[in-house]
């Protein structure tokens, strides 16, 4: 571990090297070379070993500046120790204490605040013992000059408290920059987080569609197409013509089977918004063939109005389903009816059949039954399934329309 790893601080660069050593070679040329200058001229008051430790410490003091935006505790330390020194073993004082508010100013600007405090303390023992030490020797017997010594204490312990509050006020500043692009990455990474989820929940909702759409061609179809075959089946020998008719409702079902599965595809393939597969998909029109292949009976009452497509194609997979269910668990002698009938304000389809052996179904529990009622809760309508007065089943869809007779005309 590098010994010099405790005191580093992030975000130097190499180029603050090379900024730092020049501010340091400049401190040494403009102001320690000139006071040594004078300490030279003053050779008579100044001995020959307190000019050396002024010179050499005065150079150490100032290089240390070097260090102040990689290291800048470490900075302080070393010029702070130099600067103890030079008040122990000199009797008047050095320009080198010059560097001491630099140094607190780093310490502020780049450490946290217990340590920073830490180091304002020992700047602030510095700055006032520094003074006094060097000008009571001569000074403190006499009052007046008394107070000078401690006014000169207490404005340089001002002007390093100063440089500690420049520092500090930088460093909450970035502190608090910091924070704020912290908090925009995180409300950058938490939408990217819902919007991620509700991509998943739409794709869910995506699948969960295609289910249902699968799930009311599929299993019309083929409840049809067995039904159908079975009927042909046992017509074939006693009945031709009935066998052929029911041949040809088992292939033009496949064929609508496979539309509607193309379609399907279609829309997955497609990039648009599903709008002309809507259009396109059965709707009115189909369910007179729908019941007719089911061997049901169908009424129509009222004048249709305000309908849409989705209306329609929701009738339609009503109407499907129901269908479905009757030729699956009451079998031929289910004899169902649809009933549409519309409303000035909505429209009913009821679809009944004599018997049912499926509990399933009376409870509500079956996968097509929660598709059918997923489909008009959507339109706001309402979804009834359960036994008929008549002792068989009954699946009543009331859905909402879009405008009455008097405003259509």
């Amino acid at each position: 571990m590098n010994v010099l790893s405790p005191f580093k601080v992030e975000g130097a660069t190499r180029n603050d090297w090379f900024v730092n050593a020049s501010l340091a070679v400049t401190g040494i040329v403009l102001v320690h070379l000139p006071f040594m200058a004078a300490i030279i001229l003053l050779a008579d008051a100044v001995s020959a070993r307190e000019a050396v430790i002024t010179g050499v410490f005065g150079v150490g003091v100032f290089s240390a500046i070097t260090l102040r935006r990689h290291y800048p505790g470490l900075f302080f330390l070393v010029s702070t120790c130099l600067i103890i020194l030079q008040v122990v073993l000199l009797p008047f004082p050095t320009v080198s204490w010059l560097v001491v508010p630099v140094a607190v100013y780093d310490v502020a600007r780049w450490l946290p605040y217990q340590k920073a405090r830490i180091y304002l303390v020992v700047a602030l023992a510095i700055a006032f013992i520094e003074p006094v030490r060097w000008m009571t020797a001569s000074v403190f017997g006499n009052s007046d000059l008394r107070t000078v010594v401690i006014l000169v204490g207490v404005s340089a312990a001002g002007v390093v408290s100063t440089a500690y509050s420049i520092g500090r006020r930088r460093y909450d500043v970035e502190a608090a920059r910091t924070r704020q692009l912290q908090a925009e990455r995180d409300a950058a990474d938490l939408q990217i987080a819902e919007q991620a989820a509700n991509q998943r929940t739409l794709e869910t909702q995506i699948r969960t569609n295609i289910a249902r759409e699968l799930h009311d061609i599929v299993a019309h179809s083929i409840s049809v197409m067995v039904v159908q075959a079975e009927g042909g089946l046992a017509q074939l020998n006693r009945s031709p013509n009935l066998a052929e008719l029911a041949l040809g409702t088992i292939s033009e079902t496949g064929r609508e089977a496979l539309q509607e599965m193309r379609r399907i595809v279609r829309t997955l393939r497609s990039d648009s918004d599903g709008t002309d597969d809507i259009a396109s998909a059965p709707g009115l029109a189909d369910i007179p063939s729908l019941a007719e292949k089911a061997n049901a009976t169908l009424t129509v009452s009222g004048t249709p109005h305000g309908s849409t497509p989705i209306i329609e194609m929701t009738l339609y997979r009503v109407v499907q389903e129901a269908l479905t269910n009757s030729i699956k668990h009451a079998g031929p002698e289910g004899d169902p009816h649809v009933a549409v009938v519309w409303h000035s304000k909505h429209v009913t389809v009821t679809v009944t059949n004599k018997v049912t052996d499926s509990p399933r179904v009376g409870d509500h529990r079956g996968t097509g039954l929660i598709g059918m009622a997923e489909r008009v809760q959507a339109l706001d309508g309402t979804l009834t399934v359960g036994p008929s007065e008549t002792g068989g089943f009954r699946v009543c869809a009331q859905i909402p329309l879009q405008t009455s007779p008097r405003e259509a005309s």
